[in-house]
């Protein structure tokens, strides 16, 4: 077998929400991971393998064996790290096992509650980080760090930023499932106009925070054939890390090529160029990171991003559509299962299923994290 030969057959995203009381973060997990086992045409006692979160109460708050009970009996792999239960860096992990006989089906996501709401802002982790945290440096500025050097280097602009995030943000604004549905449309005029946050970020450059889940389903490509929706083939796939994800601050010489190797890899796995990618489902904490991401991408060289996104629509009717549900701007952020909704939004283009649906896409490319966060994490998908 290979990565090829492992297939994604359920998803599941719940309500997303700026805050979710009525919820808990079991209560996401649970309904997103059971979600996408039905989507899949399974039963929970189908699963095998679990790279899902695991919040408690019951069983031991982290782990992921405390799913084998709800899933009705023992499983033979799990995946406990925080990021290795979403987004690409779960699914290559999760296929991963498959492709080795560790397990023969997989779910990857979770859910988060009581975390966030209005007004609420990102720190650096969950443990303390010396070398930032005694400065202030929460998520954005440490982003706005890599974001300033790119601009006063290559002359990228205000403007070509906020193009970016208008774009986005209105996928968004039209999207029922979006937190910021009805929120908008936005000109870069307004991007401009909102406050500065961490220069060269203005508030509306910046995703939301926010609570929800999601999920995915994995199994061989073998046994997808016989389930009840097209497989999405996982066609290649890779990851880099350039460290643990803000311990320093970071600067772009240090990370702004940050998964341009990763690029390289998961191009040459899937056998196709960048240019063959129909959707881009691109992981944007601001709209900095999204012109960082086509430069490393290989759509443009390094230091022309800005121009790119000024001289290519982004948007719906561009060649590469960026994040047609809105992304982390506008659809959902929500701890880490966002990563997870890239993927979603990969497999609904790829199954014809998708909200702002694009004409017929083949291959479609999640991806995670980046610059600032010190890891990046790819998986390119297409029909099965």
């Amino acid at each position: 077998m290979s990565l090829r030969d492992v297939a994604i057959v359920g998803v599941y995203a719940t309500e997303q929400g700026r805050s979710l009381p009525h919820r808990t973060s079991l209560d996401l997990a649970q309904e997103a991971v059971f979600g996408a086992i039905a989507d899949a045409g399974l039963q929970p006692s189908d699963v095998d393998g679990v790279a899902a979160d695991w919040p408690g109460p019951g069983g031991e708050p982290g782990e992921g064996a405390s799913w084998a009970r709800a899933l009705g009996g023992p499983v033979s792999w799990v995946s406990d790290s925080l990021l290795d239960t979403s987004g690409a860096r779960g699914v290559l992990k999760a296929a991963s096992a498959i492709d080795a006989g560790l397990c023969d089906v997989a779910v990857v996501g979770g859910g988060m509650a009581g975390m966030f709401g209005p007004g609420a802002s990102v720190g650096p982790g969950m443990e303390p980080c010396e070398f930032t945290d005694v400065w202030g440096g929460y998520v954005v500025p440490l982003f706005a760090l890599v974001a300033a050097e790119h601009m006063h280097r290559f002359g990228t602009t205000p403007e070509q930023l906020a193009a970016v995030a208008a774009t986005i943000r209105n996928n968004g604004s039209t999207n029922p499932e979006a937190v910021m549905f009805g929120k908008g449309p936005y000109t870069v005029e307004d991007i401009l106009a909102s406050p500065m946050l961490a220069s060269p970020l203005h508030r509306l450059d910046v995703c939301l925070t926010g609570e929800g889940g999601a999920a995915v389903v994995l199994t061989s490509l073998e046994r997808a054939r016989d389930l009840p929706h097209v497989p999405v083939s996982i066609l290649g796939g890779a990851m880099e890390a350039a460290g643990g994800a803000y311990v320093l601050p970071p600067s772009y010489s240090e990370v702004g090529r940050l998964g341009e190797r990763a690029a390289g890899r998961a191009f040459r796995l899937a056998g196709i160029a960048p240019t063959d990618v129909d959707v881009l489902s691109l992981y944007d904490p601001n709209s900095f990171e999204i012109i960082r991401q086509l430069e490393v991408l290989g759509y443009c060289a390094e230091g022309e991003g800005g121009q790119y996104v000024a001289d290519h629509s982004i948007g719906l009717d561009g060649p590469h559509p960026v994040n047609p549900d809105g992304g982390c701007l506008s659809y959902a952020w929500n701890g880490t299962q966002q990563m997870t909704l890239k993927v979603i939004e990969c497999v609904r283009q790829l199954r014809g299923t998708a909200v702002h649906q694009v004409a017929d896409p083949q291959i479609t490319l999640a991806a995670n994290a980046g610059s600032a966060a010190g890891h990046y994490e790819i998986a390119v998908l297409g029909k099965g």
